[in-house]
Parts: structure tokens; C-alpha cells; sequence
């Protein structure tokens, strides 16, 4: 401290509440007669407030847009979505992969369509007929109708372990004739009944 005033160092200190307990009691008392040692030390203590306060404040600069798409809740939401959508395809792919095998259905001739043979509506099925063919399968034609008589499928038959066979995919519900034909003249052979449920 000269003798006029105090330093500015000291001075600093004292606003900071770092002074030595020995040159307080003088400090002090210089402060209480000095009108220019008083009006430095509230500048001082203002500056130190200032610093204080902006200490404690966060960042106030705007954020940046590109900061707001990788906050952690919209990373944690974009994630799930991802993953979810990634599960939700290989689980749409496994489906389209792995077709349904078709029920294999004896077909016997009998009355008619309510005593006949069952199968799923909508689901694939093969149906096998009790008939042994004489012949190759291109002269056999397999004939669906309705109860009406309509035609609902027409199709050359198949072989299969001897005996004819045919694959449907997608009957609806409902009673229909299953009608076997053969040869040129389409000459009717036998006739099943079949319920789609």
C-alpha cells in the first residue's frame, strides 16, 4: 500500500477476500477516509461479481442445429426406430422365405359334398385321389365347381407316388364338386365332394 493509495493488487485482493489478516486493519482503515481508493474498490467488486456470475451461467451462445439431432432422447428414439424396422423386415423376409406346405387331403368318392373331404379355406392343399390312372397325367383334367355348377378352377391333373393329384392354393370357403376328366372327349371319371372351412 503506498501512501496516497492502495495498490491495485491489494485492492484486488481485498474485493477477492484474500488479504493477509496483518495489513487488514490498515486497509481497512484507508478505505474509510480514501473517496478514490472506495470508488476503485466498488469497480473491484463489481468486476469480481461479473466473473462470478459468469462462472456459473452456462454457454448463452445459441446452439447449433446439427447439436439438436443428436440430442441423447432423439439418438435413443432414432435407434429404436431403426431397430425396429430392421427387425420388423427380417421377420417379413423370414415369412416370404419359408412357404406354407400344403396339407396333403386323400380324396375319396362319396356322395356328396357335405360327406366329402375338409380343408382350410385360404391355405394350401394337395389333394390326392383314390383312382390309379392308365395313362400319362397330360390325360387327366381336374375340374372345381360350386354347388351351382361354376366353374371355380380348371386344371390338367398330376401325378403323384401313382396316383393323380392336384395343388390349390387359395379355395374360399364353402362346397364344391371336384370332377376328374379324361381323355380327348373329356369323358367325366369320378367325382369328389370337398368342403373349404
Amino acid at each position: 500500500m503506498s501512501a496516497l493509495h492502495i495498490e491495485d493488487d491489494l485492492l484486488d485482493q481485498y474485493a477477492l477476500g484474500s488479504v493477509r489478516q496483518e495489513l487488514l486493519p490498515s486497509l481497512e482503515e484507508h478505505l474509510l477516509v480514501c473517496q478514490h481508493c472506495q470508488t476503485r474498490l466498488i469497480e473491484a467488486d463489481e468486476f469480481v461479481d461479473l466473473v462470478r456470475a459468469a462462472a456459473t451461467q452456462p454457454d448463452a451462445r445459441p446452439e447449433p442445429h446439427w447439436k439438436r439431432l443428436i440430442h441423447p432422447r432423439v439418438l435413443t428414439w432414432t435407434a429404436a426406430a431403426v431397430t425396429l424396422a430392421a427387425a420388423f423386415s427380417l421377420v417379413s423376409v423370414e415369412f416370404r422365405k419359408s412357404p406354407v406346405m400344403p396339407a396333403t387331403v386323400l380324396m375319396q368318392a362319396l356322395r356328396g359334398p357335405e360327406d366329402g373331404t375338409a380343408i382350410s379355406a385360404r391355405k394350401p392343399a394337395r389333394l390326392v385321389f383314390d383312382l390309379t390312372p392308365s395313362g400319362p397325367a397330360a390325360d387327366y383334367r381336374v375340374q372345381i365347381v360350386n354347388l351351382l355348377g361354376a366353374q371355380v378352377l380348371a386344371v390338367p391333373a398330376e401325378f403323384q407316388n401313382g396316383h393323380l393329384s392336384l395343388q390349390i392354393d387359395n379355395l374360399q370357403a364353402g362346397s364344391y364338386w371336384v370332377r376328374i376328366y379324361r381323355g380327348a372327349n373329356s369323358d367325366l371319371i369320378a367325382e369328389y365332394g370337398l368342403r373349404a372351412e
